[in-house]
């Protein structure tokens, strides 16, 4: 699959290789690399030149990676796939392998399903040999899976030997940074899926289990919709029997194969020379009387093979062990009673409790306009924290000694007297760095922050100093011994007053080190990951996170700044957005949040029509957050989450009955009907990462269309059908991906912005320049040229453009704005620049229009009301 910056075969990378590896086709393509045949001059013999994205190529640098990858040079293994040369070329990492004409094990598994036991085993143990040669020489491979087993001639050999490891060191923290994830998760050994750097031999062994499971069994012993839930039943669930599946294998084959799947590295086999025996001796014996496992190792003796005398039980024994091993230990010992402490109309969120328990701060008002109350926990009035009745305050952190109160402005930080009183500016914002996070540190002296993907400390001196860069920092939280900082990643928009409060988009949690910045990442990040939140001795990180169904709060033990186990569910259904904890951890607060979305509809140009004439289209207890309306005009496609996940839906207007399109088990958002009604594109997380489809409405195959580490979103189809435009969230650049006799091309980047609008004639892309910065509109040509500013709110004072669309003749562009009350606006101007002109205002005091996502088809346009409420309870709990 082709990636952003990936050059053309015919470009400057062909060029560069041409006098010593002249390249002839693409073999295939995957997360990290593109591969190529080429004819090696000097030799006269094909290879397969195996080159890293743009991307991932940028992060690394030649240097680094060349030098960490000379230890894989070395290994000369019959069942080991050499590597021939390393190199550069026009800014590319690539390395050149031997030319294979045969298989890989991937392709055999997909034609056969189950191979025959003797041949599973043999390849299983020739891939072991190759294993434990490389081992003992220092070399972990880290992504063993069907993929890198090549077979020629019937003989097993192993690729990409130590390449995820050559990427990972060069690579160091900015792997971490960008996201990147290296290993497959239905072959990640659980210490490996949950981020420890420390990864031995034995996550190997656990890979080629799993490979050994598949072989056999004819699927690897856990799948699942996403990487994120094959990752949790990875980490949590024990594998099915073999022998239950499939009689024919040994119960010896089958007892070894889940040896070399257990959790923990000590319980697995400590080499995979020992996999081998054990998978060789149970081919030939069928008594169960063999068992090869770890050395258990005793003060003063040590457990032969000799001395089993009695596998079964042996076998219960170690069962008992690991259950005890295992058994979730919960830093909650219960939880109480939970009362509610606001019941206002509207939003009270961010709910921070004082040290002593005593009060909560919260922000409360609507999506644009909040102040932060004050209010005993046990009963009372809520007091504002200042007299600021215009502006937008959020997220209230308390000083360690309770006597003031921290909270963010779009001016930035500021603190105020926790019984009220004037504010004091703490640290100034800027319009292209606006603070998304501040919390003083546990003494008192230090404020941490975060603007603009970065996390600052700012010393009591006043001097700031950059920790580390992080992209979508809010809800940051330090530990007790200020030694970390704990922050929510990629979603921003989640917890701050806006447009985008409480979207559903993923995130994670990050863990900072306050010394030198090194990040971890504690959790999953294809799921709903905020609020995080330190247990008053360190060891414990509180979240919530929508990963197995309603936001619940969840714990993850903490070692050094990286999770010690998986993440441990305290509650069921609570329904929590935001989370805080007193600092003798026996009361914790919380809101919750709902939100109801969808779509009305006026006539475009409105002439003059009001509220009372949005004539809805669509109604229930559901969120939409975007929509599209096909080119005919006679249906409108739009994503629901009234199933509990967001799918994909399609309505004929003006009052049809809803189609459901997507039944995934994952979230797919921003679907777009292709110009002749036949396919949607929409992105999705279904991948493990946020990446396009198109979905066939004639047989309903989906088709991936970009496969990266980046985040692609809302795509939108050109004129003729055969490109889509979308922009990629974090850098937000414009991309154009075209197909070409039914394949997805290389992406082609186009400008700096979001929402990218094809115009009537396929040559334009109108798009938001500036969508958090001001809601600047550009034009660009779609295949070449430089970007044109058509409308600057920062220059004219004017409305802050959202969404642009084009008109029919391509003359003008129309584009939504929200005033500061919410209430939906939709403006035009000319496509060659000017004056805006005000079309209509929608204004319900019932509804707001809080999404910046709107659409136009059929001479009406199509946009979100909204309904946002929450309030603040408050709950008891027992810590350990």
């Amino acid at each position: 699959m082709a990636h952003p910056g990936q050059p053309e075969l015919v470009g400057p990378l062909a060029a560069a290789l041409a006098e010593r590896y002249p390249l002839e086709r693409q073999l295939g393509a995957g997360g990290m690399a593109t591969v190529y045949l080429a004819e090696d001059v000097k030799h006269h013999r094909k290879v397969a030149i195996k080159v890293l994205h743009a991307e991932l190529s940028a992060i690394l640098g030649p240097e680094r990676f060349l030098k960490e990858i000379e230890l894989t040079a070395n290994l000369q293994h019959p069942h080991i796939l050499p590597l021939f040369d390393s190199g550069s070329a026009d800014g590319l990492l690539y390395y050149v392998m031997p030319y294979i004409e045969g298989e890989t094990l991937r392709t055999r598994l997909e034609r056969e399903g189950q191979l025959p036991v003797a041949t599973a085993v043999r390849i299983a143990t020739e891939v072991a040999d190759a294993l434990e040669y490389a081992h003992k020489r220092g070399v972990i491979h880290r992504d063993v899976k069907p993929e890198n087993i090549l077979l020629q001639d019937g003989r097993a050999l192993v690729a990409d030997f130590g390449i995820a490891l050559a990427v990972q060191q060069a690579g160091g923290q900015r792997m971490t940074q960008t996201g990147l994830s290296l290993g497959t998760p239905q072959y990640m050994a659980p210490e490996q899926a949950m981020g420890e750097r420390t990864i031995d031999a034995r996550a190997d062994v656990y890979a080629l289990g799993a490979v050994t499971y598949e072989m056999l069994a004819g699927e690897p012993p856990f799948t699942g919709a996403t990487a994120q839930a094959i990752v949790a039943r990875v980490i949590t669930e024990q594998p099915r029997s073999l022998t239950a599946q499939r009689r024919s294998i040994p119960s010896a084959v089958d007892q070894a194969v889940r040896t070399a799947l257990q959790k923990l590295p000590a319980d697995r086999f400590q080499s995979a020379g020992e996999f081998a025996t054990a998978l060789s001796l149970g081919q030939t014996n069928d008594s169960g009387g063999v068992l090869v496992g770890p050395r258990i190792q005793r003060p003063s003796t040590r457990l032969t093979l000799a001395a089993v005398v009695s596998v079964p039980l042996l076998t219960v024994a170690a069962f008992l062990a690991a259950k005890h091993q295992y058994e979730p230990r919960t830093p909650i010992a219960a939880l109480g009673s939970a009362k509610k402490v606001t019941w206002e109309s509207g939003l009270e969120i961010q709910p921070a409790l004082s040290p002593d328990g005593k009060y909560v701060a919260y922000a409360g008002g609507t999506s644009l306009h909040m102040q932060i109350y004050v209010r005993q926990v046990a009963g009372g009035r809520a007091a504002k924290l200042t007299d600021d009745t215009t502006g937008r305050e959020a997220a209230p952190q308390w000083s360690p000694d309770g006597s003031r109160i921290l909270f963010l402005t779009p001016a930035g930080v500021f603190s105020a007297p926790s019984l009220g009183g004037s504010p004091h500016s703490e640290i100034r914002a800027t319009a292209e760095a606006p603070i998304t996070s501040a919390e003083w540190s546990p003494e008192g002296r230090s404020i941490a922050y975060a603007a603009r993907g970065s996390l600052y400390v700012r010393d009591p001196g006043g001097q700031a100093r950059l920790l580390a860069r992080v992209h979508g920092l809010s809800l940051c939280h330090w530990a007790p011994r200020a030694d970390f900082i704990a922050c929510a990643s990629g979603n921003s928009g989640y917890s701050l007053p806006g447009l985008l409060l409480g979207n559903l988009s993923p995130s994670r949690i990050a863990v900072v080190r306050v010394s030198d910045g090194t990040v971890s990442v504690v959790s999953d990040s294809s799921s709903t990951n905020q609020s995080p939140l330190w247990s008053h001795d360190g060891r414990w990180l509180y979240f919530v996170s929508d990963r197995l169904g309603p936001l619940d709060i969840y714990a993850v033990g903490i070692s050094r700044g990286h999770a010690d186990g998986p993440p441990i569910r305290l509650t069921t259904g609570l329904g929590a957005h935001t989370i805080s904890m007193s600092s003798d951890g026996k009361l914790i607060a919380y809101d919750v949040y709902t939100a109801t979305g969808n779509l009305r509809s006026l006539p475009l140009p409105p002439n003059g029509a009001g509220p009372a004439a949005a004539a809805p289209i669509t109604t229930g207890a559901q969120e939409i957050e975007g929509s599209h309306v096909s080119a005919d005009g006679k249906w409108i496609y739009y994503d629901s989450n009234v199933s509990g996940i967001s799918q994909l839906y399609r309505q004929r207007l003006p009052s049809g009955e809803p189609e459901q399109l997507t039944f995934d088990s994952t979230d797919d958002f921003a679907p777009a009907p292709s110009p002749d009604n036949h396919e949607v594109a929409f992105h999705s997380w279904r991948s493990g990462s946020r990446d396009l489809f198109v979905l066939s409405l004639d047989g309903g195959r989906v088709q991936r269309v970009t496969a990266t580490p980046f985040q692609e979103m809302m795509p939108v189809w050109s004129p003729d059908g055969n490109a889509l435009a979308y922009a990629y969230k974090g850098a937000t650049r414009i991309f154009i991906v075209r197909r070409r006799n039914g394949v997805w091309g290389t992406p082609v980047a186009r400008g700096d912005g979001v929402y990218p609008m094809w115009s009537p004639d396929g040559h334009w892309l109108a798009y938001n320049a500036a969508l958090s910065s001001g809601g600047a509109i550009a034009v660009i040509g779609a295949d070449s040229g430089v970007s044109r500013t058509v409308y600057d709110p920062a220059t004219t004072h004017g409305p802050r453009a959202e969404v642009v669309y084009w008109s029919n003749d391509g003359r003008s562009l129309y584009f939504n704005s929200h005033d500061a009350d919410g209430n939906a606006e939709f403006w035009s101007i000319p496509v060659t620049g000017g004056s805006p002109t005000l079309l209509t205002r929608f204004r319900d005091p019932m509804l707001a229009s809080y999404r910046p996502e709107w659409s136009i088809g059929g001479g009406r346009m199509y946009f979100i009301v909204s309904d946002r409420q929450s309030d603040i309870w408050v709950m008891q709990a027992t810590p350990r």
